[in-house]
């Protein structure tokens, strides 16, 4: 009896399959159904299932998307290898090599899953983007998986539950939004959050089903008009009224800082339609009945979405002054919004893979290969998946994708590394803003380059999009070991001065290397200028090797920081320090140090050198192998931040005068705070100065402003 319901269960499994897509291969599907079945006996899930129910589903939503045997085939079989004494080359001699490889992808993907938690998810999804760039079908696998997996999370332990959810809403949904399966994005964010915040889920559930009939009535008094004015116009299409899902409605009430009671557009009206010219029609028609809200206006049709979703979006007033959405599709645009790029993959795999409409996917594939750091790709997958994206032209006309918040920066990577690299700013409507000007949707951005511009390291934060932080930190890793070397090169040849050594008794470039356990000299410099090697090893070095002895103070931290006379701080050849963007000179934020006050330098390992006022109190912890002499360098003319703070009485106006007094010390203010307490004041100023003189100008005119109390460099 055993045997023939299991027979019975695989003819249905069977039929099923076929039913969903005629195209299948019969025979082909009969093999690896009684295959897993085999492979898979004695086999239960945790819900007490036989383990073939799994398998099953996932190769049932596959088939629904009318993927193709070998997709299917690999769905069916995507345990085989990793939980049964079964092999890959069996798999590849029955069913081929392209179930094969697609089968040995996920193997190797969950095989990662059950590794050490630190890096595994970072390491998962390397492994998925690789093999998705082989073949894109393997995410589809995947995400069918993990669906399935969704869907019968309840048996799992409520600790485990909460995990998977919450991998599935960061990584699995915004893929599904990335290839266009809205109708998987739906249902994997309703599955997660009814497990990561339950309390919440079942608010809002309980909230739709009180309000069902009232939105059902409501959904009917809009259809209704609609269905009579396209009859009026002998307009054939289709009109449906759907609630959107529970998930995005949370959303809306966290955006919004309301309950779902003051949420009105909670659904969506959608118009299916033959061609795109009956699609702008359509929209005449609504806006005919309903008065449009022009902000809300959103044309995928003209300007399709990367993931192929194209339709268009209007909000409108509807009955009862509320908001409705309507969305405006053609029949094909639907398959595409509830299928993505599967839609597609039936009939034109081979051209889809080599058309735009994967050029993320090979993006994202050259992006793994290029980072050896996991958490770090993992971190840039996470920014390029946010779905949240806008429109940016060119002069020219030329369209970029961009994510909301994305800057002048973001748009100028986009165009081309070395546009972003030396960005100086950008003109947006005839008008010049900085690099870190925020873009709006539909603007036309023109960049303005200079060849002299570096970035610097507070760009990194001024940037949102993956390219623009893989560049800058691609520049910025060659930029440190160049200067690691310039300046490690400099520091010694400094100590060979400070201990009078003639070229004729330098270590050999071997001895060195021998000696400090480094390849080349290359490696050397570079170790020395990030910090790692204290100058006392250099000191132990140059006097074991050569016969010279240093003519030097005792090395006390008051000897080094306040020499006795001129010239015994010219016998210290301090290392001259510019204001510029090397990567290694940092100034201490303690003392915020400013060209023209005393300085020493602080080497710190793979740091570099920190610079700090010689008064500053944290120096008094500092070991003196750590000290280095430097100063500032006369011919530089760059600028440097400097913060105040003004305590003053509590005048009306005082704020004013400072800020003229500002001004006309032609400093660049970046940014100021005010505050008060009844009869007092305080005001915070960061600027920006070219010199110490400059600074201690203004300082002693601000404290001439009557009210001023106390003006402190801070």
């Amino acid at each position: 009896m055993e045997t023939i319901s299991l027979k019975s269960n695989q003819e249905h499994i069977i039929e099923v399959l076929i039913k969903k897509n005629p195209e299948l291969d019969e025979t082909l599907l009969r093999t690896a159904v009684t295959f897993i079945a085999e492979a898979h006996k004695g086999q239960y899930r945790k819900s007490g299932m036989p383990y073939t129910e799994h398998p099953y589903e996932v190769a049932k939503i596959l088939a629904d998307l009318k993927l193709d045997i070998s997709s299917v085939l690999a769905g069916l079989l995507h345990d085989v290898v990793e939980d049964t004494p079964h092999t890959l080359d069996e798999i590849s001699t029955k069913f081929g090599k392209d179930t094969a490889f697609m089968v040995d992808a996920v193997t190797k993907i969950s095989a990662v899953q059950k590794e050490s938690k630190s890096e595994q998810k970072a390491e998962t999804y390397r492994k998925l983007i690789a093999a998705m760039a082989k073949d894109p079908r393997v995410i589809m696998i995947k995400i069918a998986d993990r669906l399935h997996n969704m869907r019968t999370l309840r048996y799992m332990k409520p600790e485990k539950r909460k995990i998977i959810a919450q991998e599935t809403l960061d990584i699995y949904v915004p893929l599904t939004h990335r290839f266009g399966l809205y109708r998987f994005k739906s249902e994997l964010e309703d599955l997660s959050f009814q497990y990561i915040n339950p309390d919440e889920y079942k608010k809002i559930v309980d909230s739709l089903l009180v309000s069902k009939e009232d939105r059902e009535n409501y959904i009917k008094a809009v259809i209704g008009p609609l269905q009579i004015k396209m009859a009026l116009e002998d307009f054939d299409c289709l009109i449906q009224g759907r609630t959107k899902n529970i998930y995005s409605i949370y959303n809306k009430m966290i955006n919004r800082d309301c309950q779902i009671d003051d949420i009105f557009d909670i659904f969506a009206i959608r118009i299916i339609v033959e061609s795109i010219p009956e699609c702008y029609l359509a929209l005449g028609y609504v806006h005919n009945l309903w008065t449009p809200l022009q902000a809300r206006f959103k044309d995928y049709i003209a300007t399709p979405k990367p993931n192929l979703y194209q339709s268009i979006h209007t909000t409108v007033i509807g009955p009862d002054n509320k908001m409705v959405e309507v969305q405006i599709r053609t029949r094909d645009m639907d398959v595409t919004a509830e299928k993505g790029f599967a839609a597609h993959w039936a009939y034109k795999l081979e051209t889809q893979r080599s058309g735009e409409e994967l050029g993320w996917l090979e993006r994202m594939a050259k992006l793994q290969s290029e980072i050896s750091d996991s958490v770090e790709f993992l971190e840039f997958l996470h920014i390029d998946l946010k779905p949240q994206g806008m429109t940016v032209f060119t002069p020219k006309g030329d369209s970029i994708e961009l994510p909301e918040g994305a800057s002048v920066l973001d748009f100028a990577f986009a165009i081309h590394t070395e546009l972003g690299l030396h960005c100086i700013g950008a003109k947006i409507n005839e008008e010049v803003v900085g690099v870190d000007k925020i873009i709006q949707n539909g603007e036309t951005v023109h960049i303005l380059k200079s060849p002299k511009q570096e970035p610097s390291p507070e760009w990194l934060e001024l940037v949102k999009t993956i390219k623009a932080k893989q560049e800058l930190r691609r520049w910025m890793r060659t930029s440190i070991i160049q200067q690691a070397k310039s300046l490690g090169k400099e520091i010694w040849e400094r100590e060979l001065r400070l201990f009078k050594i003639q070229a004729q008794e330098i270590p050999s470039n071997e001895v060195i290397c021998r000696y400090f356990g480094v390849s080349t000299m290359d490696d050397f410099f570079s170790r020395l200028g990030q910090g790692e090697m204290p100058l006392s090893d250099l000191e132990r070095f140059i006097e074991e090797k050569t016969s010279a002895t240093r003519q030097k103070n005792p090395y006390s931290l008051k000897l080094f920081l306040f020499p006795k006379d001129k010239k015994e701080a010219k016998d210290q050849l301090p290392i001259l320090i510019g204001h510029g963007s090397n990567l290694l000179i940092h100034f201490a934020s303690c003392c915020s140090p400013i060209p023209g006050e005393p300085i020493v330098g602080v080497l710190v390992p793979k740091r570099g050198i920190n610079v700090h006022n010689t008064n500053c109190k944290s120096l008094e912890n500092v070991p003196p192998e750590q000290l280095l002499a430097v100063e500032w360098n006369a011919e530089s003319s760059d600028s440097f931040t400097t913060n105040l703070l003004i305590n003053t009485d509590n005048r009306q106006g005082i704020t004013i005068e400072v800020l003229t007094t500002l001004s006309k010390s032609n400093a660049f203010l970046e940014r100021m705070s005010v505050s008060s307490v009844k009869y007092s004041g305080r005001i915070r100023l960061v600027f920006k100065a070219f010199r110490k003189e400059q600074v201690d100008a203004l300082m002693r005119d601000i404290g001439k402003i009557p009210g001023v109390r106390e003006v402190i460099k801070s």
